[in-house]
């Protein structure tokens, strides 16, 4: 596409009240990007705000187009265009896919299967181990990451894909060079380096309460299944796990404790129907396609036989039965609270348990530590 068509796109992405299926409707209409850009009073054909076409006026007299372009290709920023070569083909499931994608990153493409974990901001200490770990076993599987790259899950979900050296993708409600959260920006980097940020609203465009909403329907087309690790009713992940199942991509949550607010909308999206996912090997194995079945023998299970007896029955209480205090593990465990200090800093050691909160310790979910993360 030429640079002229690929600016006048940009504007008319910059409108917001197109989408991909403009393409087609101006092929029905036998009407060129560069007729309307030549004729601007064309655009009526396919809108009748006169907000909007006084917009469209505005920009092209102003020439804003040619300065978004260049914006982009100064910063090594892709535009991908909807039906062209390097549009993610998977958006075309949504109703309304985007007229195009920023695109800004090492991973110009998304070549491998992708997998897409949200959840909320204010996330539980489990429910941000259980993402880092998902998306650690997927990444080192060569599944990519998409998420929404804000803190709590998605930002757990980013590093984990990251630490474990795979791809990750964050589709932003933002520009794509305006980094939101700000505290992030260590974290985008990084996924610039080994994976991209995504964003179909264009450069500069701050963080509105509406634009958070709208993108999640473009994590859910960029991946292949959705799971929502942890979620209150009235958030963001609700919103994805719902345009998820309207639009018929395989949706996954993690179940959490009834009495809590924070995975109440989780909770919910198990009961209207999607998977409960109840293991991480499992579903590892699932995604793989691997004939083993459901609950397979994990690698967390395998490491047990390295453990002393005193740091098995610990390691296996905190597995099995969740966070506890150390008097909590002494009564349990039939120890003192001195060989469960001395069995915590062991397990510990090995990356295998971390304190969750005042005095309350928590099993980690695999081997490899999560120190420093967060």
């Amino acid at each position: 596409m030429k640079d002229e068509e690929l600016s006048i796109l940009l504007a008319l992405n910059a409108l917001r009240q197109f989408n991909g299926h403009l393409i087609n409707d101006l092929k029905c209409k036998s009407v060129s990007l560069l007729d309307l850009a030549a004729s601007p009073s064309a655009i009526r054909e396919f809108t009748r705000s006169e907000r909007v076409i006084q917009r469209w006026y505005e920009m092209l007299s102003k020439g804003w187009h040619f300065r978004e372009l260049e914006r982009c290709r100064a910063k090594g920023i892709e535009i991908l265009v909807w039906g062209e070569e390097g549009y993610p083909s998977s958006l075309d499931r949504l109703p309304d896919p985007p007229l195009l994608l920023y695109w800004w990153g090492n991973n110009p493409r998304l070549d491998k299967a992708a997998v897409a974990l949200v959840g909320t901001r204010r996330c539980s200490n489990y429910g941000g181990k259980v993402a880092f770990e998902l998306a650690f076993r997927m990444a080192e599987e060569g599944f990519s990451i998409v998420s929404g790259g804000a803190y709590g899950i998605d930002a757990r979900a980013h590093r984990g894909a990251l630490e474990a050296g795979g791809v990750s993708l964050s589709v932003f409600g933002t520009g794509v060079d305006v980094f939101y959260p700000a505290k992030n920006e260590t974290l985008f980097e990084g996924l610039k380096e080994r994976g991209a940020l995504v964003s179909e609203y264009p450069l500069g465009t701050k963080g509105m309460p509406w634009n958070f909403p709208e993108r999640n329907r473009i994590i859910v087309g960029l991946a292949e299944v959705v799971v929502v690790v942890e979620a209150p009713i009235k958030s963001g992940a609700m919103i994805t796990g719902r345009i998820a199942m309207e639009c018929g991509v395989e949706l996954w949550a993690v179940p959490g404790r009834i009495n809590e607010g924070v995975a109440r909308g989780s909770n919910l999206l198990i009961f209207d129907g999607a998977y409960p996912l109840i293991d991480v090997d499992s579903f590892v194995h699932l995604m793989k396609g691997s004939p083993e079945g459901f609950l397979v023998k994990g690698q967390s299970e395998v490491s047990l036989a390295e453990l002393d007896d005193g740091e098995r029955r610990v390691y296996g209480l905190l597995r099995e039965k969740g966070d506890r205090t150390v008097d909590n593990i002494s009564l349990e465990c039939k120890m003192t609270p001195a060989q469960v200090f001395t069995m915590l800093t062991k397990l510990e050691s090995r990356g295998l348990v971390s304190a969750t909160g005042p005095g309350r310790w928590g099993a980690n979910a695999f081997m490899e530590g999560e120190k420093g993360v967060g």
